[in-house]
């Protein structure tokens, strides 16, 4: 199979997984294909079937009018703007929204996953709500809820660090697919990313190179775990726009900031020194020349005042 086709398949849900989120049994999804031609699944050359994110979408707002009482003979043909405006019309939409899923439909479906050590269900997943909902509220609507719950859910004893391990290893992996797609497209002087000595998770890093790329800016993830004069020697050479650490809600605050103000002490001045993730929140008295970014939304605000 050529890459493009196959990365395209990947983008689609199988069966199992749009009966779980829609509540619609596979029997009946493949006899509303015979009788009324929708869904139109995708078919793989094994023979089984992937479903468009968009379709999933359609079939939600279908199982919503199958609960308000229409006839699935009067509303599987329906193309979906009329779909969607019969349910606007009949208060089952409200707003006339597009009905959504829960998040945690989305987390349990995720959970399942990551109890299975379904890595394909899984990416599925991931792939689905980055295609439907789009990069920005992927990230804030999906990721970052998702990660805290995952945490929560270990705390109680509900996931395993295997389980956490496997999610953390397959997400990582959809982040950097998403990424590369962009790279291309991104333009300017670098931000480098890193984290700092004793900081050996790159999550937020990934997380935050994808949100770097999507605001159309070139990046370098330099990795972590990285000693503060690695970091310096790594913008200079790159000619950094920034350099954008990634703090930990598990990092010392006052060897943390000793850290952190010695980058900005050894960068040049036109090097701005931006320090996000969970643990920018709690840090103090950080010198003038850093910058905060404990949310994806102050990272933004900061990357449009950066020069080009």
């Amino acid at each position: 199979m050529a890459p493009d086709v196959a990365d395209r398949f990947k983008q689609m849900w199988p069966m199992g997984a749009v009966t779980r989120r829609t509540g619609i049994g596979e029997h009946t999804l493949r006899a509303w294909e015979r009788r009324f031609g929708f869904p139109k699944p995708v078919r793989l050359p094994s023979g089984h079937r992937r479903y468009p994110g968009e379709q999933i979408q359609q079939l939600l707002l279908i199982a919503r009018a199958l609960e308000a009482g229409y006839r699935a003979g009067d509303i599987v043909p329906m193309e979906r703007p009329v779909l969607e405006e019969l349910l606007r019309s009949a208060g089952v939409a409200e707003g006339g929204a597009v009905a959504k899923v829960d998040t945690e439909d989305i987390m349990s479906l995720a959970f399942d996953a990551c109890r299975r050590f379904d890595r394909d269900a899984l990416a599925a997943l991931l792939q689905s709500e980055s295609a439907v909902l789009g990069l920005p509220k992927f990230l804030r609507e999906r990721v970052a809820p998702l990660l805290d719950e995952v945490g929560e859910s270990w705390v109680r004893g509900e996931l395993e660090i295997r389980h956490e391990h496997f999610f953390s290893e397959v997400l990582e992996d959809e982040l950097r697919r998403l990424r590369a797609a962009l790279q291309s497209s991104a333009k300017g002087r670098p931000v480098a990313i890193a984290s700092l000595p004793n900081e050996f998770h790159g999550l937020g890093l990934q997380i935050a190179a994808l949100a770097i790329v999507g605001a159309g800016r070139t990046v370098r993830v330099l990795g972590p775990h990285l000693p503060v004069e690695e970091i310096v020697q790594a913008a200079k050479a790159l000619d950094a726009v920034a350099v954008g650490l990634s703090v930990s809600v598990f990092a010392e605050p006052d060897e943390t900031g000793r850290e952190i103000r010695a980058i900005r002490e050894r960068l040049p001045e036109d090097i701005a020194v931006l320090v996000g993730g969970g643990g920018a929140a709690i840090l103090k008295g950080l010198p003038a020349g850093i910058e905060t970014t404990p949310t994806l939304d102050d990272l933004d605000r900061t990357l449009r005042d950066l020069p080009e």
